[in-house]
């Protein structure tokens, strides 16, 4: 881990200590938010979450990021290389919209763990996060190892099987 990087991560480490929260399950109902963070390759993992959210009645949102081989059009919804200062740390102005959104669930489906993923889940003011990490500093409230399975679409599916598996035990 170069300089970059540790005096990122020792400013998120900051950032994370002054938030208060408190995971919570999310009973996924009408209305529910749910947001995803992606990069490029996982899309078929996207819309697979995505129609199954919308079959719910769930509000979803995705955010890509993109990798330093991308040349992704500029959207709202996704942050690229561009959009990252010298530290290598998101600008806010691309991701407070994101982080301040009041999800209920947070999912990520991103393969290749790097700064600006680890930054987005961390800040994020979502009541429950999911993803995958190796990492057992993660920033996950539901870490799922899938181990030398990097499929986006396995991942996709066993978070909807946890998050169904949390739900029926909620109810008992």
């Amino acid at each position: 881990m170069g300089f970059k990087e540790k005096f990122a991560y020792r400013k998120l480490r900051k950032l994370i200590s002054q938030q208060k929260r408190t995971p919570i399950i999310p009973k996924l109902s009408l209305h529910s938010k749910v947001g995803v963070i992606w990069q490029p390759s996982e899309k078929p993992a996207v819309q697979y979450l995505r129609n199954y959210f919308n079959q719910h009645g769930a509000i979803f949102r995705d955010y890509c990021i993109f990798d330093s081989d991308s040349n992704p059009a500029a959207e709202a919804n996704s942050l690229s290389v561009k959009d990252l200062n010298w530290w290598r740390i998101p600008k806010p102005e691309k991701v407070s919209d994101f982080l301040e959104t009041n999800l209920d669930l947070l999912l990520c489906l991103a393969a290749e763990k790097n700064y600006a993923v680890d930054y987005i889940t961390a800040l994020s003011q979502a009541k429950f996060k999911i993803g995958s990490s190796e990492s057992d500093n993660s920033y996950f409230d539901l870490n799922i190892k899938i181990g030398k399975n990097q499929d986006a679409m396995f991942l996709a599916e066993q978070q909807i099987f946890y998050l169904a598996q949390l739900n029926n035990n909620k109810d008992s």
